[in-house]
């Protein structure tokens, strides 16, 4: 039996029709801008550039690598509302569910999502589609499920038009080293925006309060820029800076909090964070350096490895710097069974 459809000269002219009008163009105010990184060390959030700085883009206003492009770009949530227009019984599904029965994803070494794989079927007809993300990616699972549809709607010709601009402008674009950040706001969003009168006072309070912050209470200060937004005294600009300062606050506290005693930076267990110690300071505070601490690695895995009978050692005195010779006297010298020296 053959499985092909048969329809009608009017059902087919009328399911061509919704196929040209998926590829509408959309509105001005509907696009906004995309910015993204073309700087391989600036979207490595594991290695800082000392190329380029971050700092606010005047045409995306992002906060972003000053190494960076801008792609025209339409919204998840218009996308979205284009497919519901032509076909309000759309759908999509992964390619693969993993053991959870979750969608099966793409991740990178450290088992950060980057990548979906997904079936877009509109109108009864299935195309494929791929999203994609840096492995730093705040909400990456939202962020992989809105790029897989407008990649697989491309398919259909979704805002064909700004993928269009994107490519000719910049061939690596689809396939970018990261996603910049957050992006610009639609233009009508950008009205809105501007619509709001900042309430300096509040602003210039704020900034006094937070000044004055503790690491107990640094982290209510977000909430108050939500809040200060939702109230219009704020715009999303100002909210976005003043959120960039709560959080430069929260890491001096942070860092701050984690000073010792005796003056050393130290981990959150109380240790002596070594990582940001020179060799000199190390050697200048008792603690070991990097070429004492081999030689004391060599030397316990020497003794553990020896066949003579171990011992319960006495520990370091307090206070006292480590030496080579005192770590042969605890250890002890003779290897070979004999009593230490």
């Amino acid at each position: 039996m053959s499985d092909t459809v048969t329809m009608s000269k009017e059902e087919y002219d009328r399911l061509v029709q919704q196929l040209r009008d998926l590829r509408a163009p959309f509105a001005p105010d509907q696009i906004g801008k995309l910015p993204r990184v073309t700087c391989s060390a600036c979207s490595n959030f594991r290695t800082k550039c000392d190329k380029h700085q971050k700092q606010r883009c005047k045409d995306c206003q992002a906060w972003v690598s000053t190494q960076h492009i801008h792609i025209d770009y339409v919204g998840h949530a218009d996308v979205t509302e284009r497919f519901l227009e032509i076909d309000p019984f759309w759908n999509w599904e992964p390619f693969a569910l993993d053991e959870d029965g979750l969608p099966k994803l793409d991740v990178d070494d450290l088992g950060n999502p980057v990548g979906l794989w997904i079936r877009l079927t509109i109108l009864g007809v299935t195309r494929p589609g791929y999203g994609s993300c840096p492995a730093n990616q705040s909400d990456a699972i939202k962020v992989l499920i809105g790029d897989a549809l407008r990649n697989a709607g491309q398919r259909f010709g979704v805002a064909l038009a700004q993928w269009q601009k994107g490519d000719r402008d910049n061939p690596a674009a689809e396939n970018p080293v990261a996603d910049a950040g957050r992006r610009a706001a639609p233009a009508r969003q950008q009205a809105a925006d501007a619509a709001v009168v900042v309430d300096e006072t509040w602003v210039a309070g704020f900034e006094a309060r937070l000044a004055n912050a503790t690491l107990d209470n640094v982290g209510g200060f977000r909430q108050d820029v939500i809040d200060g937004m939702r109230s219009q005294r704020i715009n999303s600009e100002t909210a976005n800076r003043l959120l960039a300062t709560v959080k430069t606050r929260a890491d001096e506290l942070e860092k701050a909090s984690r000073v010792l005693p005796n003056g050393l930076p130290g981990n959150k267990d109380g240790s002596v964070s070594r990582s940001q110690l020179t060799e000199e300071q190390l050697a200048a505070n008792g603690l070991m350096t990097k070429d004492q601490v081999k030689a004391h690695n060599k030397l316990e895995r020497d003794t553990i490895a020896s066949p003579r009978k171990a011992e319960r050692l006495d520990a370091v005195p307090e206070g006292e710097p480590w030496t080579a010779e005192k770590d042969q006297a605890w250890l002890g010298s003779d290897k070979s069974g004999g009593d230490p020296a």
